[in-house]
């Protein structure tokens, strides 16, 4: 049996963003006061699906309000299958519309296969630290139209780097390049 190792792996999962993200810190001059606007309406969520591997972050989709079955077929079959390579595991959550039987099939037609996560295991996703990294960017960048919004996750996105890409798969406890999963 062959042994499988980081490279081979591609975690996909989705956050929730919107609009009027704005940093949660700010610095000023010593003894002056640091100013800030804060948009009152916050408007629609903008979800925002993407997938990470050992390269880093890849094939990012976004839409206005929540993923539903459709829209994740729509994602893999258009976004995620020209990026895959033969031979890869896609790993998932147990998010119900993961679950879908045509995106397993476009999956599996690529020569990848499936795996789905234990129920309640984010320590297991390293994608969630390269959301946290978008998501720090995004705040700092403070798009406010979707035009803008789209621009930002991609300069955002572009950001992970092989070596983000392996602490984080370093922290939930997968080993490195060379070394079996």
């Amino acid at each position: 049996m062959q042994t499988k190792h980081a490279d081979d792996y591609v975690f996909i999962d989705e956050s929730s963003t919107h609009l009027t993200m704005t940093p949660l810190y700010a610095r000023s001059a010593r003894g002056q006061r640091a100013f800030g606007v804060v948009p009152r309406k916050r408007g629609t969520n903008i979800t925002l699906i993407a997938a990470l591997s050992k390269a880093g972050m890849k094939a990012t989709m976004t839409l206005e309000g929540s993923l539903d079955g459709e829209a994740f077929e729509v994602y893999v079959r258009k976004v995620l299958v020209p990026t895959l390579m033969p031979g890869q595991t896609v790993i998932l959550d147990n998010l119900r519309v993961h679950e879908n039987a045509k995106a397993r099939c476009l999956i599996e037609q690529a020569g990848c296969s499936l795996r789905f996560l234990p129920a309640y295991s984010p320590d297991l996703m390293p994608i969630e630290g390269g959301f946290s990294k978008v998501k720090a960017i995004l705040r700092s960048l403070g798009a406010r139209t979707t035009t803008t919004f789209d621009r930002a996750v991609k300069q955002a996105v572009n950001t992970i780097s092989s070596k983000d890409a392996l602490g984080f798969f370093n922290r939930c406890g997968y080993a490195l390049s060379g070394q079996p999963l």
